[in-house]
């Protein structure tokens, strides 16, 4: 937010300007020339240990401490245009030595001035922009991503990828290893063993200096004598404004740290090694400020006496990813590697559905038909299509359908920098292909009822009652996969056909998370609701879902929608309108520390580990997972249905079985309470649900055709798509059947005559919605 102020009073400040575009770019030029006149003083490897020091998080050793204020982009920012200038000057003339502390003291001073070259750079973007691109926003998201954001992910989910992904294939192992002269392990072990190095040479000079201050010798309480001084001065000096051969790594040091063999060391040196040569320092901030950071492929820096250091280890996977996947494309291996990487993100992708829907049959790379023109179409016969296309994963549980499209492809280092021609082949290919195949085989099921199979034949799938479509891609995609809204007004998506569009390792953190399927579902209901991504705006999918424990997700229903789909609910009253009306937009902000300590602390193996964010503890947890122990026809919507109610709500229908119970029928018939949950914004989405006790000397076959009879009855009679009803024994007061009708379609003539008995629509209305009037944050 510091941010947008500071850019909005910039833009101020040229708007009045004739020309405001030239002046911003006088203002860059003359305000880079200036920052690089003070620092070519310095040597440029020194200055970035000083950086390194003043600009990233501290912890102990074996700890993470996630911290806002670390600055990782503007180090980078800080080595590239240190290293360019140095490029730019004759290499004969050394450079003076700096008195203590005044490379810190600059550093420190620098953190301004860079802020200010990103803004400059930002505002010179934005006003370049073409108003009618209907991809600004997009390209200034990736753009944005690409240079703020760094580990989206977290690294060890990364490296486990990296390894499968060059690694699982012999072929593309060898490759690697023949052309480039190592592997992918060799290359993680080389770069994570540089940033290690740093860290261990880091730690040394602080052992140093404390071994200096306890061996001091002391005149009095607080001062020590002269040469016990001059040592503490130098010891501090060199901990914070270290020589080139304490922030510096030797390569034999290196390989003997990573444990990969010299040459081996040196390839890896060599192609992770960045090249500024061709670079004048406004020309690097202009390509790091597209997107197009030459530390992003490759973050090593050497020095011209083959020394060597990172800016940071968090540049490490990406680069690896990026830099073997562009040489892969040019040798004749890729193609079995694109093969390898599609098979790989199939495989996970399915394992991790199967922990989040079990018992759900999985079809996964399977192939079906469609129709192959309009003729075929408007016969609306599925024996008689032609067309064969793929699908990659269909999981079918009870009346619920999810269908995922994977995408293994990635952004292109042209769409990262800015290419709006090329974001859009790239969105296209990622998202909105996704979109259409899942589309596709959505519409199949909802209009024939099933759809045919190759090898396997029809494959009845009357039953669904639910569909949602999942678009899960390999790499992140950062901010562009929740900015949903955005996607839409540019055409990458259509407003009637939006999936889920989520990263590997978000789904597989989200999975992990989740202490029941139900979760689950609800969070794909709450997620596709297509005003949640109206309401709600987040630049990472896990402050969405983290929200989604804490708060919901919710989104008011349009009164007028919900009583256009049930006629007996009485107008919606002012107070419904309003509520509706006055939803604000909601910024989503950082909503994971409590995921980082415990994900970290289960890394480290602390026992105890840190507490796991949950889903706000539910009233109704106890049924919901009986009903999943029970396997009952239905029990994953029902028990998202249940959960999706207000947690008021819920203790509300919680106590319903011993409001029942505690006051039996004085006739000896029981008692039942029926309630409708009317949904959001989709019919699907609506449930009857009932509560009822059975007495005692009631027979059960006999009682439980007087249950199904009477909801399918008021499930016609309502208009709902679904019903259950949960029957507790009046002798043991436990919970004896659980029925479930999803039946569609007319009345069956001997349940006709049971519509007259039944309690008018009107009667269920004043009962609370069971999913609004929730307290607002």
């Amino acid at each position: 937010m510091d941010s947008v102020v500071s850019i909005e009073a910039l833009a101020r400040q040229f708007a009045g300007m004739d020309k405001p575009e030239e002046s911003i770019q006088k203002a860059f030029d003359e305000a880079v020339a200036e920052f690089v006149g003070e620092l070519e003083r310095f040597e440029p490897h020194r200055l970035l240990e000083v950086a390194r020091m003043a600009y990233l998080p501290w912890a102990r050793v074996g700890q993470m401490t996630p911290n806002p204020e670390a600055k990782a982009a503007h180090i980078e920012l800080l080595a590239l245009i240190a290293l360019s200038a140095m490029n730019q000057r004759s290499q004969d003339n050394g450079f003076p030595t700096p008195a203590p502390n005044e490379m810190s003291r600059f550093v420190s001073e620098a953190t301004e001035r860079l802020n200010n070259l990103l803004e400059m750079s930002h505002l010179r973007a934005l006003a370049a922009e073409d108003p009618t691109n209907r991809l600004a926003m997009i390209n200034q998201l990736l753009r944005g991503s690409q240079v703020l954001v760094r580990h989206t992910s977290y690294a060890e989910m990364v490296e486990q990828t990296l390894v499968q992904l060059f690694d699982g294939n012999p072929d593309v192992r060898a490759t690697l290893t023949s052309e480039l002269g190592f592997d992918v392990k060799d290359a993680l072990a080389v770069l994570k063993g540089c940033h290690d190095l740093q860290q261990n040479q880091l730690n040394c000079r602080g052992a140093y200096f404390a071994e200096v201050l306890n061996t001091s010798e002391i005149v009095d309480e607080d001062a020590p004598i002269e040469e016990s001084r001059a040592a503490i001065e130098t010891a501090f000096t060199q901990l914070f404004e270290p020589d080139i051969g304490q922030a510096t790594v030797d390569v034999n040091d290196l390989a003997r740290q990573s444990g990969v063999p010299l040459a081996r060391t040196r390839a890896v040196c060599k192609s992770f090694r960045v090249d500024l040569s061709s670079f004048t320092p406004s020309e690097v901030v202009q390509e790091f400020m597209s997107g197009n950071n030459p530390l992003r492929t490759r973050p090593m820096i050497v020095t011209s006496e083959g020394r060597l250091m990172m800016p940071h280890g968090s540049l490490t996977m990406d680069a690896i990813k990026e830099n073997l996947e562009e040489h892969l494309k040019s040798s004749i291996t890729w193609n079995k590697y694109v093969k390898h990487r599609g098979e790989l993100l199939e495989q996970r992708t399915s394992n991790i559905l199967q922990k989040v829907m079990p018992g759900a049959v999985f079809r996964d790379g399977f192939e079906y038909y469609v129709p192959a023109s309009e003729a075929e179409l408007a016969l609306a016969d599925p024996k008689v299509y032609t067309k064969r296309v793929e699908g990659d994963h269909l999981i079918i549980l009870d009346d619920v359908a999810v269908i995922i499209e994977d995408k293994a492809v990635a952004l292109s280092a042209l769409s990262k920098g800015g290419k709006t021609n090329r974001i859009r082949t790239d969105l296209t290919g990622l998202i909105t292909k996704a979109a259409a195949q899942a589309g596709r085989l959505r519409e199949l099921i909802e209009r024939d009822g099933g759809v045919r199979v190759e090898a396997e034949g029809w494959v009845d799938l009357s039953q669904i009652r639910e569909i949602h479509t999942v678009a899960v891609s390999l790499d992140d995609l950062g901010s562009v996969s929740t900015a949903t809204i955005e996607l839409v007004r540019a055409g990458i998506l259509e407003p009637d056909n939006i999936p889920w569009t989520v990263s590997l390792h978000d789904l597989e953190l989200i999975s992990e998370l989740m202490e029941r399927p139900a979760e689950f579902l609800l969070y794909l209901r709450r997620r596709l609701n297509p005003n949640a991504t109206v309401m709600f705006s987040a630049s990472d999918e896990l402050d969405l879902f983290l929200f989604f424990f804490e708060d919901g997700l919710w989104v008011e229903p349009d009164p007028e929608f919900v009583r256009s789909v049930f006629s007996w609910l009485p107008a919606p009253t002012t107070i419904d309108r309003r509520r509706f009306r006055e939803q604000t937009p909601s910024i989503i902000t950082s909503r994971t520390d409590a995921l980082d300590a415990w994900y970290y602390s289960k890394i480290r193996g602390d026992n105890p580990p840190a507490p796991r964010p949950k889903m706000v503890t539910s009233p109704l947890g106890e049924v919901i997972d009986e009903l999943q122990s029970r396997r009952v026809e239905g029990w994953l919507s029902i028990g998202a249905t249940l959960l999706g109610a207000a947690t008021k709500t819920q203790h509300q229908l919680a106590r319903n079985p011993k409001d029942l119970l505690d006051a039996p029928a004085a006739n000896g018939l029981g008692r039942s309470m029926t309630i409708p949950f009317t949904g959001t914004t989709v019919l699907s989405e609506a449930w009857l649900m009932v509560w009822g006790t059975r007495p005692v000397d009631q027979e059960p076959v006999a009682d439980e055709k007087l249950w199904r009879d009477y909801l399918r009855s008021k499930k016609y009679q309502l208009k709902f798509p679904r019903a259950a009803a949960f029957i507790y024994d009046e002798g043991t007061r436990a919970l004896a059947d659980v029925y479930y009708d999803g039946h569609s379609g007319e009345l069956p003539e001997d349940l006709r005559k049971n519509l007259v008995k039944l309690h008018p629509a009107s009667s269920l209305t004043g009962r609370l919605h069971p999913d609004g009037k929730r307290a607002r944050r």
